[in-house]
């Protein structure tokens, strides 16, 4: 399906303004992603300037995963009814034509990230792996690690999961252990480079935490980045200077806690961000 949800272009211009001019990635690079982007021509190493690889097999094609919950996977608003879906869910169960919220990968962040990426590296060809699942936790994440991220070898792993975290899962320093195990777990098991990515504001109809205020994770996700020497893109830092100049956060929300196709090129630009020295 496609989302209907449009940002008013005037927000939409400042908020994007603010994402190519905010600083939000600090000093470390992805520096094996690079190398990797840069060298890879889709062909025989005899057909590059960069030969065959010393195990023999010709170049791989470069794989980024993104690890997530709804936002990664495009989800926008609500479907039809949406109250109504939920209390089905919790009680009768859904059927196969109810529509919780749409969802629409074309305008994934992810999705548009690949593409930023083809312009800038033309002759490579690059994969994504979207592994972001609707209502999943940082601990849910933590459990499918295997299943969905390291099989597959990537070359960059997008973490962006710290939206859904209620009272059940804990409270901060609870969140801050379960992604310090993720990140420990893929280091061990993957030469990749990873980026720990910080989420969008969310409306405050959104049901929250008291335990785990957003910007608590957000403060966690910051510091997990520069303590265990991994990338960090800080979408949430252009979503604070949007606010603090006055302009209205419901304009940039699909939903109370999903962005707009905007929002979304909003994450796509940092993490282009992460592609220059």
């Amino acid at each position: 399906m496609r989302t209907t949800f449009v940002t008013p272009p005037e927000y939409a211009r400042e908020a994007l303004r603010l994402a190519q001019i905010t600083p939000a990635t600090g000093t470390r690079r992805p520096l094996g992603f690079w190398k990797v982007m840069k060298r890879n021509r889709g062909a025989l190493g005899k057909l590059t300037p960069f030969g065959t690889p010393k195990d023999g097999l010709e170049p791989k094609n470069p794989v980024i995963v993104a690890l997530g919950d709804s936002v990664t996977a495009g989800h926008f608003e609500a479907g039809n009814d949406h109250e109504e879906i939920i209390k089905k869910a919790e009680t009768s169960g859904l059927e196969e034509g109810d529509i919780v919220e749409i969802t629409d990968a074309r305008e994934c962040y992810l999705e548009k990230f690949r593409l930023l990426l083809i312009d800038k590296y033309e002759q490579t060809s690059v994969s994504v792996l979207n592994a972001g699942i609707a209502g999943d936790t940082i601990y849910g994440m933590q459990k499918r690690l295997y299943r969905d991220v390291i099989r597959y070898q990537p070359d960059l792993v997008l973490i962006n999961g710290s939206l859904n975290w209620g009272e059940e899962q804990g409270d901060t320093q609870d969140y801050a252990s379960a992604l310090t195990q993720v990140v420990l777990t893929l280091q061990s098991e993957l030469k990749s480079d990873l980026v720990l990515m910080t989420p969008n504001m969310e409306l405050p109809a959104r049901r929250q935490n008291p335990r785990s205020p957003l910007k608590e994770r957000v403060k966690v996700i910051r510091s997990l980045a520069q303590e265990l020497g991994v990338c960090l893109a800080d979408t949430y830092k252009v979503w604070e200077c949007y606010q603090k100049m006055g302009y209205p956060l419901e304009a940039l929300l699909a939903s109370p806690g999903h962005p707009s196709v905007t929002g979304h090129e909003m994450y796509a630009t940092v993490l282009m961000q992460l592609m220059e020295p």
